[in-house]
């Protein structure tokens, strides 16, 4: 007679792995549906200030919100200006919210309004905010990114295979 006895390595379920917290990696980015578009068409002349993000000499304001991420609502604000003054794009976490932020040049403002308006239009938001991102294919926004390597001599684009 056989045995009906199975070594524990066999029986079900032995292999299943441990409970996944489903929170979002805020560190290597988080890609959402847009679901609310505000925008806000000014002067050019004064500063935009909205909850701690500024933006100098502002032409423009765009506000994304997109679906929650774990507890947390998700934003990425766009400000449009004519300054020379360079500002980084940002990432924080401030209370239920994940905010990311950029600053584009005043002639990108009808594009992106349009980009936004788009029904697949999806933001990414996190890290430092350096990669902070919109598009209408959210395949495009799941591309794996790296930093560049510029060699010496080399100009960066593309190459003209006529």
């Amino acid at each position: 007679m056989q045995s009906m006895t199975t070594s524990l390595s066999n029986q079900w379920g032995s292999n299943l792995q441990k409970a996944q917290t489903h929170q979002p990696d805020w560190d290597n980015y988080v890609v959402t549906k847009v679901k609310n578009v505000r925008a806000a068409l000014l002067s050019g002349i004064d500063t935009f200030q909205a909850d701690g993000f500024t933006v100098p000499m502002a032409s423009g304001f765009i506000e994304l919100s997109g679906m929650r991420a774990g507890a947390y609502r998700t934003f990425l604000k766009i400000g449009f200006t004519e300054s020379n003054r360079v500002v980084l794009p940002s990432f924080q976490l401030v209370d239920n919210s994940a905010v990311g932020t950029l600053i584009l040049p005043t002639h990108c403002f009808g594009s992106t309004l349009q980009f936004a308006n788009s029904p697949m239009a999806h933001f990414r938001i996190g890290g430092d905010g350096r990669r902070n991102a919109m598009a209408t294919d959210v395949a495009l926004l799941n591309f794996t990114l790296t930093e560049p390597e510029v060699k010496e001599g080399i100009e960066v684009g593309f190459i003209n295979s006529r």
